[in-house]
């Protein structure tokens, strides 16, 4: 069970010069929330992290609305996963009743919500922000398919991935290009699920084989790759 949220922050980036304070939606995150995004000097960089706290606190609000006590299941995402494309306009108003979340950090330095049902993990890239919400741990990665070297295909995909990526570029740019970054996806979102990150054993795994890991993949939306990883049911 895992809802993903994706939040386009273009409105939010164009207002953050202002008092971030009076922001809408400000006033709806918890202490550290609002630490978090204040430590960010860049403008650009504190549209991301205050969109990723605000689509935080929407995701746990409709995983609370959604509880089901009898089952003790959230009925939104009962189907396995689901997809969402949110407008930042949406977020403050559909906050009603902010959750008190409490953060913690695991070893290798993933957060965690204390005294939750759910796990959480958010990535951001170029506009968009992503949040994955489950009952199990998770990963997500967000990447924006830029110009890239090809000589990180040598260096960091597997001997595997890189005769496919040699072997469709080859033939097809475009094709390759997507193959590159749905790799590089697939080697980000597991290690966030690890909560190990991009170490040279996740880098040089091959993330065309069998991984024991299941792998969900979004790509509606233009311009960009998105992937969520978790250990299955």
């Amino acid at each position: 069970m895992i809802q993903v949220y994706l939040l386009a922050v273009g409105e939010l980036r164009c207002q953050i010069e202002k008092n971030t304070a009076s922001l809408p939606g400000w006033e709806k995150l918890a202490g550290w929330q609002q630490e978090k995004i204040s430590r960010c000097a860049a403008p650009g960089t504190r549209a991301l992290c205050m969109g990723g706290q605000l689509l935080l606190q929407y995701g746990a609000c409709e995983w609370a609305a959604s509880f089901d006590k009898s089952d003790a299941k959230p009925a939104a995402i009962e189907n396995g996963i689901s997809w969402r494309v949110i407008d930042f306009s949406e977020l403050p108003e559909h906050i009603a009743a902010p959750q008190p979340l409490t953060v913690a950090y695991e070893a290798g330095g993933k957060p965690h919500i204390l005294h939750v049902p759910w796990h959480y993990n958010l990535s951001h890239s170029g506009d968009y922000v992503a949040l994955a919400i489950s009952d199990a741990s998770v990963g997500i990665d967000i990447q924006q398919m830029r110009p890239y070297r090809d000589s990180l295909v040598k260096r960091f995909f597997s001997a595997q991935e890189a005769a496919a990526y040699q072997s469709l570029v080859s033939v097809d740019v475009q094709r390759g290009r997507t193959l590159f970054y749905t790799l590089w996806c697939r080697k980000e979102a597991y290690g966030k699920l690890l909560g190990t990150g991009l170490t040279e054993e996740v880098l040089r795994h091959n993330m065309l084989g069998d991984m024991g890991v299941c792998l969900y993949e979004y790509g509606e939306l233009p311009g960009y790759r998105i992937c969520v990883c978790d250990r299955g049911r």
